[in-house]
C-alpha cells in the first residue's frame, strides 16, 4: 500500500469544499463538538491542529499507528461503485459500505431497541432498513478506508415525529495507540419520506497517513435522540465516497 502525504489542514479544506458542493470532527477525546449553524454537521476545526502535530511527530520519527481491534475485524474488500445520489446532484461514484444494505447484520452491533426490518429506501434497491426508536443505538461493521474515502452518505427518514429529533452519527476509530475512540460528526434531521442524508465527513480516514499499510479502520455508530413516543428514525443503504472518482 502507498503512503499518503496530505496534511490534515488540506483534508479539512477538502471536507469544507465537499460540504459546500453538496449542501450539505477530529478529536482524540470523547467530547462532542458544537453543532454548526444548521445544527447538523459538527465543527471540529479546533482539534485538527493538535492531531496534525501528533501525526507529524509520528511520521518524522518513522513510526506508524498501532492497529487495534477495529483493524483486526475490518472488511477491506472493494465493492462496485455507482452514482447512487446523482438524482440529487451528487455525481460521486459511491461504494456500498460493508453490511451497508443491511441484507445481513453480521458485524453490526445493535442494542435491544434497534432492529432491522423489511423495506428499504425506494432508490437503491435495498430490501431492509435499520429502525431506531427512542434509546436505540447501532454500529456498523468495521471497514478499511484511506485518504480517498472522506465521506459517507445514506438514505434516512423520520416517521411519527415533530421535526425535533436528531440522528447522532459517530465515527469509531483507533487512536495512535490502537485504542477505540469515538467522534461525533453530525446530528442529522430527516423528513417523513426517504431522502438522502447530508454528505457526512468522517475525517478519521486521515489516520491512514500514519499507517504502515496506507489504510485505517473505522466504523459508524448511529443513535436516535429526542424522539417522541412511537417515533422512528430509519437508515437505509450506507455508502462510502471514493474521492478518487471525482
Amino acid at each position: 500500500m502507498r503512503k499518503f502525504g496530505v496534511s490534515l489542514s488540506a483534508l479539512l479544506v477538502t471536507g469544507v469544499l465537499l460540504l459546500g458542493a453538496f449542501g450539505t470532527g477530529v478529536a482524540f477525546a470523547d467530547d462532542d463538538a458544537s453543532p454548526d449553524d444548521q445544527g447538523q454537521l459538527l465543527d471540529v476545526t479546533k482539534q485538527v491542529g493538535s492531531i496534525e502535530s501528533k501525526m507529524n511527530q509520528l511520521i518524522t520519527h518513522g513510526q506508524a499507528v498501532r492497529a487495534g481491534k477495529l483493524s483486526a475485524t475490518a472488511d477491506c474488500g472493494a465493492a462496485p461503485s455507482m452514482q447512487v445520489f446523482l438524482p440529487w446532484g451528487d455525481s460521486a461514484n459511491y461504494t456500498l459500505a460493508p453490511g451497508g444494505d443491511l441484507s445481513s447484520t453480521d458485524g453490526w452491533s445493535l442494542n435491544k431497541l434497534a432492529i432491522v426490518a423489511s423495506g428499504g429506501d425506494p432508490f437503491s434497491g435495498a430490501q431492509q432498513s435499520l429502525q431506531l426508536t427512542k434509546g436505540a443505538e447501532a454500529a456498523t461493521p468495521a471497514m478499511c478506508v484511506n485518504l480517498d474515502n472522506p465521506t459517507i452518505r445514506f438514505f434516512t427518514r423520520d416517521q411519527g415525529g415533530n421535526g425535533k429529533a436528531n440522528l447522532k452519527v459517530d465515527v469509531l476509530y483507533e487512536d495512535f495507540d490502537g485504542h477505540v475512540k469515538h467522534l461525533t460528526v453530525a446530528k442529522l434531521k430527516a423528513g417523513e419520506t426517504w431522502a438522502p442524508s447530508l454528505v457526512v465527513p468522517m475525517y478519521m480516514n486521515m489516520l491512514a497517513q500514519a499507517s504502515a499499510t496506507g489504510m485505517t479502520a473505522v466504523a459508524f455508530k448511529f443513535k436516535a435522540e429526542g424522539l417522541q413516543k412511537n417515533e422512528t428514525l430509519s437508515i437505509s443503504s450506507l455508502y462510502v465516497d471514493p474521492y478518487a472518482s471525482r
